[in-house]
């Protein structure tokens, strides 16, 4: 190695190291007022009241049968649906206000994982009561329609399981 090389190089990369570890401080502060966890920014976000939860729900359907052109018989198929539906929401808000309520307790890892099966067994129950309701008014849409309902009817709004492979750490 040259001279050159053996002088430049170190210049070269205290030149790049000495910024990247002054930015680097300054992202891991956060900047004032900001929340610092996940737990602090949902107590931050502004609660939906009950009576917005429902306007919001009704538009949603609405805006299914308006997407979908139902025809009268169709419509008789999808009430169940929409029952379904709506139950599986109550049944979400339940869980979260139980949980809220119980936030104060640490529960153990066995229990988790015994509170996790539990939540599995009742969702494989209520997804195949919600598909005995809805193969029969899937069959009688077009296939427009189908490719249609896809879309807005969407299995994650059906009490879906957001959190991948940390089912069981859950609290």
């Amino acid at each position: 190695m040259t001279l050159r090389a053996r002088i430049a190089l170190p210049a070269l990369l205290a030149a790049v190291t000495i910024p990247a570890i002054a930015f680097a401080q300054q992202a891991q502060t956060e900047p004032p007022g900001q929340p610092q966890t996940r737990s602090e920014r949902r107590a931050e976000r502004p609660k939906l009241s009950p009576q917005a939860r429902a306007a919001l729900q009704d538009g949603r359907f609405a805006m299914i049968r308006e997407a979908l052109k139902l025809n009268d018989a169709q419509r008789k198929l999808w009430e169940p649906v929409e029952a379904q539906m709506r139950a599986a929401a109550a049944d979400r808000q339940n869980r979260r206000e139980e949980r809220r309520a119980g936030a104060a307790a640490e529960p153990s890892l066995p229990d988790r994982l015994d509170r996790a099966s539990e939540r599995m067994a009742k969702r494989a129950a209520d997804m195949k009561a919600f598909a005995e309701v809805f193969k029969p008014f899937y069959a009688s849409l077009s296939e427009e329609q189908k490719a249609v309902a896809g879309i807005v009817v969407r299995r994650g709004h059906f009490g879906g399981h957001r959190y991948g492979h940390r089912w069981a750490m859950q609290r």
